[in-house]
């Protein structure tokens, strides 16, 4: 029945024609993250491309969605439990996230603006962090359904691949590894990247999806890598770590193996999303050194500007730029 539902879902989206309209998001009466509407004036994307993010404004945690038609943010998902980690189709008619709402992490689809959310991944293990391919096909996450969870300290598990028509899940990683963070795809929808941490094996990784080859891109021994953003730039990878004090973003080049900077100095900088048009990242920053409550910056791609678009108390993270047009 989950199955059959499931294929409903994807066939109701296949049918909404190129010029629908995917407008008219309503507000649920409850408390909204606010919106630094300066931003508007400085970072150019916000005026004509929608976001998704992660907010705890109601308590727990949610996903609202940023419209730049009205200036304005509504709440997409409305639930006592912790819904998290958006992604979007490349259409920009679906989105993907994980929640908590059938007691263990899972993977969640739903067309936009108002479709009911449908669990894809169906599994008992945890299935978190899902990042959908650049050709539209498949969705990657982090799941622990082939080791023991543990209670506490890193998280071992493999990533896996379900394809979105069809719901066929296969594993792709042989190893399991620590690091469930974001996963990024290549342009070509051909290779994954990722961070491993532990085991002398901390660095940044990826994985040839016709081969199965893996190969270590950087080595970054004794410290705690992610992989930054999941829509990088052809030819190169983004990624986080914590250097002097600090954690900052980096691009790292496939080709000559160098990196360069993408966050501002100063603070503590996680995850970052590309505009559309690759103008301008949406990072998630955390100023404090505990590192435990979170804002939304818009900082330019050439380092022209730095601005905040969500910097209240709702601890806002983790946003991701609409692709398509809308």
């Amino acid at each position: 029945m989950r199955k059959n539902h499931y294929i409903q879902l994807v066939i109701s989206a296949s049918a909404c024609a190129p010029g629908c309209a995917t407008s008219g998001d309503s507000v649920p009466a409850s408390a909204l993250p606010a919106l630094n509407t300066a931003a508007l004036q400085v970072c150019e994307p916000l005026q004509t491309t929608d976001f998704a993010f992660t907010s705890a404004a109601d308590g727990d945690n949610e996903i609202y969605v940023y419209r730049a038609a009205t200036a304005s943010i509504v709440k997409l998902t409305d639930n006592e439990v912790d819904d998290h980690w958006a992604t979007w189709s490349q259409d920009g008619r679906m989105i993907a996230f994980q929640s908590l709402r059938d007691e263990n992490r899972e993977i969640y689809i739903q067309v936009m603006p108002d479709g009911n959310p449908v669990n894809t991944s169906q599994n008992e293990a945890e299935d978190l962090v899902p990042s959908w391919s650049p050709n539209n096909n498949y969705i990657v996450y982090y799941s622990s359904r082939d080791v023991e969870w543990p209670d506490s300290g890193p998280i071992g598990g493999h990533l896996y691949v379900m394809r979105v028509q069809g719901s066929v899940v296969g594993r792709i990683q042989t190893e399991p590894f620590f690091s469930p963070t974001m996963v990024g795809w290549s342009a070509d929808s051909g290779a994954l990247f990722y961070a491993r941490y532990g085991e002398d094996k901390e660095g940044i990784y990826v994985l040839e999806l016709a081969t199965g080859q893996e190969t270590a891109l950087l080595a970054l021994e004794g410290k705690f890598p992610g992989v930054a953003s999941t829509n990088p730039a052809p030819g190169t990878v983004d990624y986080y770590v914590d250097v002097d004090g600090e954690v900052a973003i980096f691009q790292l080049s496939l080709a000559d193996g160098t990196s360069r900077r993408l966050s501002p100095r100063g603070g503590h900088h996680f995850y970052a999303n590309w505009s559309p048009d690759r103008s301008a990242l949406l990072i998630t920053s955390a100023q404090d050194a505990s590192g435990q409550s979170y804002d939304i910056r818009c900082v330019a791609a050439d380092g022209s500007y730095d601005v905040a678009v969500i910097n209240d108390a709702s601890d806002a993270r983790s946003a991701v730029w609409r692709p398509g047009v809308h």
